[in-house]
């Protein structure tokens, strides 16, 4: 019954125009939308403008929240989703936003710049979110890591595989992944993927989602089957558009 509302209040939000004041944060923003193709943009801004007005956001540690900060953390979930379908972060109810990276309170005060929950909230560093934006060809991106999480956990489990698109797609991902996870523990500073990626599985997809988005060409080079596995799944070719 909860999936029906969700539905309709989505087929609510998707008639809404699109906000004319959010047009020029797109643009300063979000440049890479401004290259993809016009029925492609048309998904992403539907996207966008869904995801922003969907979820319940809250600043911590005295953040107002703006619609800059709507925009561009909405803009790093809809770039994952705009070919994929808009109930993906259905169970994805909040998003927390930090003016900085803060201190985790059960890790002894280990710095973090954002997380994803089982609960349905994100939580976000407004800081870190910028500097992904700011430096977007580095594969270093905290709002798509986490909204990677997020797909990655569309099953039921942060495990490094979402929900495939076909049960038979699952066999060439999992020899796909599991082979380039390794290779990265084997080498983790010698790879087109942050080292970070080495962690577990479920870093792994996160990593490679921001470098698929952030650096196509080299992932495509350098490791084509895993970059056709994310091709496979996200339904966009990034490669096609980088400069």
């Amino acid at each position: 019954m909860l999936s029906i509302f969700r539905g309709l209040r989505r087929k609510r939000l998707a008639r809404r125009p699109f906000p004319a004041e959010w047009e020029p944060i797109v643009e300063r923003r979000l440049p890479f939308a401004a290259k993809l193709p016009a029925d492609e943009r048309a998904r992403f801004l539907l996207h966008l403008k869904v995801f922003a007005l969907d979820k319940d956001w809250f600043g911590a540690a005295g953040l107002v929240i703006t619609d800059e900060m709507k925009v561009a953390i909405s803009g790093a979930a809809a770039r994952l989703s705009r070919n994929l379908s808009l109930n993906l972060y259905d169970e994805l109810r909040t998003i927390v936003v930090y003016p900085s990276h803060y201190q985790h309170p059960d890790r002894d005060g280990t710095v973090v710049y954002g997380e994803a929950h089982r609960w349905g909230q994100v939580v976000l560093s407004w800081d870190a979110v910028v500097s992904g934006l700011v430096n977007a060809t580095d594969g270093h991106h905290t709002a798509l890591h986490e909204f990677a999480h997020v797909l990655d956990s569309s099953d039921g489990a942060f495990d490094g595989t979402p929900e495939l698109h076909d049960h038979r797609d699952y066999h060439a991902w999992a020899k796909v992944f599991s082979q380039r996870y390794f290779a990265l523990k084997a080498s983790p500073n010698t790879n087109v993927l942050r080292p970070y990626g080495a962690t577990n599985e479920a870093e792994f997809f996160a990593v490679a989602t921001e470098a698929f988005f952030e650096k196509p060409r080299q992932l495509k080079l350098k490791a084509p089957d895993l970059y056709q596995e994310l091709v496979r799944y996200y339904r966009v070719d990034p490669s096609a558009t980088a400069r």
